[in-house]
């Protein structure tokens, strides 16, 4: 007998895959790939930033944050400048170019988001609201 918890975790996955894919076809059109869209939300969410912060806030190796960042000040999404306390350092943060950008990744994830989930009634989004918000929530 399957587990019920366990056919849960997979529809959950899918869904999830599914955001992602469907996000991405649209993000990638605008020049980022994945790991440049995920820096850019967090530089523009807690910036200006170091690298190593970045990659401690993402969860990666500092070199994957670094090459995020690379491609990011190539495209001019971000500029970069010494660290006040530290010389040896420096910050990241997003250009105006760059803050525009997210905003149209917020868009399209709002977009993508209203599409899928849209096909809910709305009761079953508010159940679902409901039970998301309370799996978010970190144990004690």
């Amino acid at each position: 007998m399957i587990d019920p918890t366990d056919a849960l975790t997979e529809q959950f996955l899918r869904v999830a895959r599914r955001l992602r894919r469907q996000t991405m076809s649209r993000i990638r059109p605008l020049g980022l790939n994945p790991h440049q869209s995920r820096a850019l939300r967090v530089i523009g969410e807690h910036g200006p930033l170091r690298p190593s912060e970045l990659a401690e806030k993402l969860g990666i190796a500092p070199r994957s944050a670094s090459d995020s960042v690379s491609g990011l000040l190539v495209a001019g999404w971000i500029e970069r400048a010494p660290d006040t306390l530290d010389g040896r350092a420096y910050r990241v943060w997003l250009t105006p170019s760059g803050q525009a950008l997210l905003e149209q990744t917020r868009t399209i994830r709002a977009e993508v988001g209203r599409e899928i989930f849209g096909a809910l009634d709305a009761n079953t989004r508010e159940a679902l609201q409901i039970a998301l918000s309370r799996l978010s929530e970190d144990p004690v």
